[in-house]
């Protein structure tokens, strides 16, 4: 994986500005019958603090730390995707040490953001999978 993103460092400025961290693909829009267009996905320094509450749900640390640093492989290149309606927010799913879900919530203005990102269980996942709640992208 080549996109890594660098946590430490972005908790470590003094700022909550959004940086991208990746793009929501017109492949995307299409698989998941969305009515928008690509545009960027942001995220802010306070959603990397609300991620962290997920980590003890990792197998391990490292594990936890491999999800964080590869969120924008995970939207480039998802195993599989989903929308979820009833927080208007896209999922994107790759299967690494933990099978890692990111969530990107649609504001009302547009805007795509982080929302979070936890391990999904085997369990969940393959139930999603089961319900149609994800599919599988490429």
């Amino acid at each position: 994986m080549e996109d890594k993103l660098d946590i430490n460092s972005i908790l470590k400025t003094d700022n909550n500005n959004p940086i991208k961290i990746g793009e929501l693909s017109n492949e995307v829009i299409k698989a998941l019958n969305l009515d928008c267009s690509p545009r960027n996905i942001l995220l802010t320094a306070d959603r990397i603090y609300h991620c962290e509450k997920h980590k003890k749900q990792y197998k391990d640390e490292n594990s936890y730390n491999e999800s964080m640093a590869h969120i924008p492989e995970i939207i480039k290149s998802p195993d599989y995707i989903g929308f979820n309606e009833a927080n208007n927010s896209i999922q994107y799913v790759k299967q690494l040490k933990d099978t890692t879900l990111v969530a990107v919530r649609i504001s009302y203005k547009g805007s795509l953001r982080l929302r979070t990102v936890f391990p999904l269980t085997e369990f969940d996942f393959n139930k999603k999978i089961a319900l149609k709640k994800l599919i599988p992208y490429n």
